[in-house]
């Protein structure tokens, strides 16, 4: 398992991969150390999507190597679904809940986007409440998520 951070319009961000592809997203504080070890290409690729995506070039991320196999599998049927979501599309937690198969579960969908080990690459920004309230435990909370999805919408 390996590291690789890169700036971006919202901060520096750090890809986390397994041999099997990205494992996480993460936002940090400031500015890392150096990685010696070049990622390997499918790294590269999701970097270039993010660093594509948040600077407005482009509102798909594209098929990526995803590695959701560490994560239980009521999250990890959530975040598949999520990811046949449409750019610019939203869904609240009940519909995502029937849509995995699980419809009275809106509250373990919260749970599971609110630990998402993969924000903007499984776009748990598209997921909103019933009247748009609810949070979003990424950079700047609520004021992401609204810029997150204006980024997708044409």
């Amino acid at each position: 398992m390996g590291w690789t951070a890169f700036s971006t319009p919202l901060g520096w961000i750090a890809l986390g991969w397994s041999s099997r592809g990205i494992t996480a997203l993460r936002l940090l504080e400031s500015a890392p150390e150096p990685q010696a070890d070049a990622p390997p290409p499918f790294v590269d690729e999701a970097r270039a999507a993010v660093e594509a995506f948040l600077g407005g070039a482009s509102a798909t991320l594209g098929p990526l190597s995803l590695d959701l196999s560490g994560l239980p599998p009521f999250q990890r049927r959530c975040l598949e679904v999520l990811r046949s979501t449409r750019p610019g599309e939203t869904l609240t937690y009940g519909e995502l809940a029937a849509r995995a198969g699980s419809p009275r579960a809106a509250r373990a969908v919260g749970q599971a986007m609110r630990r998402n080990p993969l924000p903007i690459l499984v776009p748990c920004h598209r997921v909103v409440g019933e009247r748009w309230s609810g949070g979003y435990s990424f950079g700047q909370g609520l004021a992401t998520k609204r810029r997150l999805l204006d980024l997708e919408r044409p």
